[in-house]
């Protein structure tokens, strides 16, 4: 038998979590928890052989599973993932990993002083798509990064329980930690407002980096259009990731610009060249993200591989998500990570 694995929050991302456990043969998916009657009959219909649960504390009493994949508004994250970890089940937790930084560093005491996993499930990290643009940032195939710009846009989800930044950034955030290898040195957000319950629906993060970069994320639920676009400029060549393209997320582009300033006492002006080379689009293995993950999990829990998003990772992004709110309450001002 596989790892015995229980699905909790059954609502929009829980039954793609489902039936990717489901599907992964080193995994068995013994349990499935919601508190909704009609969420847990519908999709305990697809899994049969999984028991059903109205309540965690009902599941795990029942049975421990070895891991345990939560679903649910971030509110209930960290109550949810403390029973786990107490009862000595791994936690996979949805993005983002806790509602507030107290909470996501009490989660990963707590995992570290069990020996227990805690994951965040970044999902973004394992398309082939991200890991081709990280392999090309890290190899210098783009030289110096002099630039990012991060647009991800939708009419909606507006959500229940987060505003538009803690919704939709992380997974920017999480690429860009993951792609540049560094976090920011300050962070300013700026955003707007305009549904009753006085949360941000639009917003834009603007990421300060120690050397000189600098990366802007736009992020919005009431754009006609969806759009989920990262550009890195770089020195040398620069880099489209669309997420939304059917075959070529990835494109790379030998275009920039040179500036040959020689000598500014002597000359007035700044000779600028343009380089406006082929355009290249590297072949991308179709695996989807979601089960390339469940493969990392069970790797993770057997000792074959370091997590490549761990709650430490999860905790990082938070800290930014932080940041952006103070920043936000201040008009923009910027704050130091």
């Amino acid at each position: 038998m596989g790892i015995a694995a229980a699905v909790v929050g059954l609502g929009y991302w829980g039954p793609n979590l489902a039936r990717n456990v489901a599907a992964n043969a080193d995994l068995e998916l013994v349990a499935l928890c919601d508190s909704s009657p009609e969420r847990l009959a519908r999709v305990g219909r697809v899994y049969p052989a999984a028991r059903t649960f109205s309540d965690l504390g009902e599941l795990l009493r029942w049975r421990v599973p070895e891991l345990l994949v939560v679903a649910t508004p971030v509110a209930t994250h960290h109550a949810l993932a403390s029973a786990a970890l107490r009862a000595g089940s791994h936690v996979l937790l949805e993005k983002p990993l806790a509602a507030s930084v107290r909470e996501g560093e009490d989660l990963l005491e707590q995992a570290d002083r069990l020996g227990l996993r805690l994951l965040v499930d970044h999902t973004f990290l394992f398309t082939p798509a991200v890991q081709e643009v990280r392999r090309q940032v890290s190899e210098g195939a783009l030289g110096p990064l002099l630039y990012v710009d991060c647009v991800r846009i939708a009419l909606g989800l507006f959500q229940p329980d987060v505003d538009v930044v803690w919704d939709l950034a992380p997974h920017d955030l999480s690429i860009l930690e993951h792609v540049i290898g560094e976090r920011p040195a300050r962070i300013r957000a700026i955003g707007s407002s305009h549904n009753p319950r006085g949360i941000a629906d639009m917003a834009h993060l603007h990421l300060d980096y120690a050397d000189g970069l600098r990366a802007h994320v736009h992020v919005s639920w009431l754009s006609p259009v969806k759009i989920r676009r990262m550009i890195l400029a770089g020195s040398r060549q620069s880099l489209i990731f669309d997420d939304l393209e059917p075959a070529e997320k990835v494109k790379l582009y030998d275009y920039g610009v040179s500036f040959d300033t020689g000598d500014l006492e002597a000359r007035r002006e700044v000779l600028i060249s343009y380089r406006k080379g082929d355009m290249r689009a590297p072949a991308l293995a179709s695996t989807e993200a979601l089960t390339a993950e469940m493969r990392h999990v069970v790797a993770v829990l057997r000792g074959e591989a370091e997590p490549i998003a761990p709650g430490s990772g999860g905790l990082s992004v938070l800290r930014l998500l932080d940041a952006a709110s103070r920043s936000l309450a201040q008009a923009g001002q910027a704050v130091a990570i």
